[in-house]
């Protein structure tokens, strides 16, 4: 009886946010407010439907804040930050290229339409197509290998959509390369950790680092080295990602399904279960 009056109040939530982003869809139609205004509220409206989602499929341990409790684990994903932060053009920044122009209302006004996009597009992405794909595929470290990359593949060909809103062929095919590059890391950062919610501070700050500059800032902000430095450090963690996913145990996967899974005996070096 306790969990059907559950199951209802969990789709009763889901019905209510897509009853939600429907009214802000239709509101942003009639009457044009602000298009950053809308993306904040729709996305977490979105992102509010796929937690609902989560919840129905029991695909809650990762909503944990505590997420895995071994600290080696943590800080074996901490590198995922890097590439968060060192989408920021530092170089051009300082070297006079590019500058941040916008009053503090404005720069943490966007930072909180990073949160929403990275909360709704970690929710639908790494907490629902993820771990749906991987369900299934947590024998062997081939089977997740595949499950990140059709996941991630998903992730960034959902941006070719851009295309039909103005954006270039070029910059598109360049987003939905990153976007499944990101979709990768964070889908590691997940299985790492077993906490969606530093998937979500991951994203939104990629997208904050990125973009603050173009939505409050002047100038340019990819200079060569900046791209120099920006893909080598891109490549380094890429490789220190691989190196992790190749070392850790294959059982993390499925820690992710699990509720009660012995803490004893993770160690990241080793190579069993495969």
């Amino acid at each position: 009886m306790e969990n059907k009056k559950k199951s209802f109040v969990v789709k009763a939530l889901f019905v209510t946010f897509l009853i939600t982003l429907l009214a802000i869809e239709v509101l942003h139609a009639i009457l044009k407010f602000d298009d950053n205004l809308y993306l904040m509220l729709s996305r977490f409206a979105g992102g509010g439907a796929c937690l609902a989602f989560m919840i129905e499929f029991s695909f809650t341990r990762v909503l944990c804040p505590i997420g895995n409790k071994k600290p080696l684990l943590w800080l074996l994903a901490l590198p995922g930050l890097v590439i968060a932060v060192n989408n920021f053009p530092f170089i051009s920044f300082f070297s006079g290229s590019c500058n941040v122009n916008s009053d503090i209302g404005s720069i943490l006004f966007f930072a909180l339409v990073c949160l929403g996009v990275g909360f709704f597009e970690e929710m639908a992405f790494r907490g629902c197509a993820f771990m749906l794909i991987l369900k299934g595929r947590t024998q062997s470290r081939g089977a997740i290998f595949l499950s990140i990359v059709i996941s991630s593949a998903v992730f960034g060909l959902v941006h070719f959509i851009n295309v039909f809103f103005g954006a270039s062929p070029i910059a598109v095919l360049l987003q939905i390369g990153y976007s499944a590059l990101i979709g990768a890391l964070c889908s590691m950062v997940l299985l790492l950790t077993r906490n969606i919610w530093l998937c979500v501070i991951l994203h939104a700050s990629y997208n904050f680092c990125g973009g603050l500059i173009d939505n409050c800032g002047v100038g340019v902000q990819w200079i060569p080295a900046q791209m120099i430095f920006t893909a080598v450090v891109a490549i380094a963690v890429a490789v220190y990602f691989i190196v992790v996913f190749l070392k850790m145990p294959t059982r993390l996967s499925v820690e992710l399904f699990e509720n009660d899974v012995p803490q004893s005996g993770l160690d990241v070096a080793s190579g069993e279960n495969d």
